[in-house]
């Protein structure tokens, strides 16, 4: 039974808006049903509620929408029943809500637009900007601009207890925290070694963050650390090693430095067929929200759309929550196929990407 009223019941909302975009301005309390009435509507009637009909191709059209597996539930007479059952019972709440004058409220209304501007926008770009209409030459042309996406160096990961040379006994301080980070039985503590760079670290960029340097390659190690530093962190793949006390002297000033090899990722090359896939549809996006930004400005002319930017501080923003986080909301265009997908340190992985998603009001498709 809850099946079949998941099978009607998703339409009432679109009930009460068709109403709303017809203008129903009936009082509280009266009028009539919001569909197709008898003397109008073809098919042979299985239900009546008021002035409207529930015909068997109602019923048929939203059986057909459903898989072939829930279809095959309905091949009882008793399933059928409930779902005649459950789509009077939606007609009879949807008739009930357009008698109160939901049609008119703010909120419907909203929805409505909502409804509309994705309607608009799905039967506007769907023909308009095809994927199968991304060309090949778009495609290497956009590999060749963006080639160092594609193409990246060796990297490695790393921890570091850095004492600047000011310190006093900075040679000496690094000496003990080297000693004590490269005990074997602490070889796979990173825990402690986070504690011996809270102990021994003098460097505000990387303390906070237990000495994590991120992935770097080697030329941003070189330039952060110095040529021996680099040469320790590229000489080997042994994880959690730690390495003698290395000096350097860069733009930064001098300092000693005990480094803790925590992870590593090989060079990676891909080529232009490797990516293809993922680059058609990130082309693909770009069209479509070239075309709907035309589109939209198309329509500013149009309908004399005006703004007036100086009112705007007028708006009364709430402060940020101290522990808040997380983007804006906001809708970017979808493709078919697959994605890029990247992890932190720009490493692309093919990924499949959702559906072009629907867009809100105002959004892009």
């Amino acid at each position: 039974m809850l099946l079949a009223a998941r099978l009607v019941v998703v339409s009432a909302t679109f009930v009460v808006l068709s109403a709303a975009l017809t203008g129903c301005n009936q009082p509280a309390g009266g009028g009539k049903g919001t569909t197709t009435t008898a003397a109008t509507k073809g098919g042979t009637p299985v239900a009546r509620v008021g002035d409207t009909v529930v015909t068997v191709d109602d019923l048929q059209k939203k059986l057909d929408e459903q898989s072939p597996f829930i279809r095959a539930r309905y091949a009882e007479p008793e399933k059928r029943k409930e779902l005649l059952d459950a789509q009077v019972r939606f007609e009879v709440l949807a008739a009930e809500a357009a008698a109160r004058g939901y049609a008119a409220d703010p909120e419907v209304q909203e929805a409505l637009k909502k409804l509309l501007v994705q309607r608009l926008t799905r039967e506007e770009f769907d023909g308009r900007v095809q994927l199968k209409d991304v060309a090949d030459a778009e495609l290497q042309k956009y590999f060749d601009e963006h080639r160092a996406e594609y193409d990246k160096p060796e990297m490695v990961r790393a921890s570091v207890i850095t004492v600047v040379a000011t310190t006093p006994g900075a040679k000496a301080k690094a000496d003990e925290a080297q000693r004590l980070a490269a005990d074997p039985t602490k070889k796979d503590d990173r825990i402690f070694f986070k504690d011996l760079v809270a102990k021994y670290s003098t460097d505000e960029a990387t303390r906070p963050a237990g000495g994590d340097v991120r992935y770097v390659a080697r030329d941003e190690a070189m330039s952060r650390f110095g040529k021996d530093a680099a040469d320790w962190l590229f000489s080997s793949d042994e994880a959690n090693a730690v390495s003698p006390v290395v000096s350097s002297t860069t733009a930064a000033g001098q300092a000693f430095h005990v480094f803790k090899r925590t992870g590593q990722r090989k060079a990676l090359s891909r080529s232009f067929d490797q990516v293809k896939n993922q680059i058609k549809n990130v082309v693909y996006r770009e069209k479509r929200t070239a075309a709907f930004n035309t589109f939209v400005d198309e329509l500013k002319t149009k309908h004399g759309a005006v703004t007036f930017p100086d009112k705007l501080d007028q708006l009364k923003v709430p402060a940020l929550p101290a522990d808040a986080h997380g983007l804006l909301p906001g809708v970017m265009p979808g493709g078919p196929d697959g994605a890029a997908d990247h992890d932190d340190d720009g490493h692309g992985k093919d990924a499949p990407a959702p559906a072009a998603p629907t867009p809100a009001t105002g959004a892009t498709p």
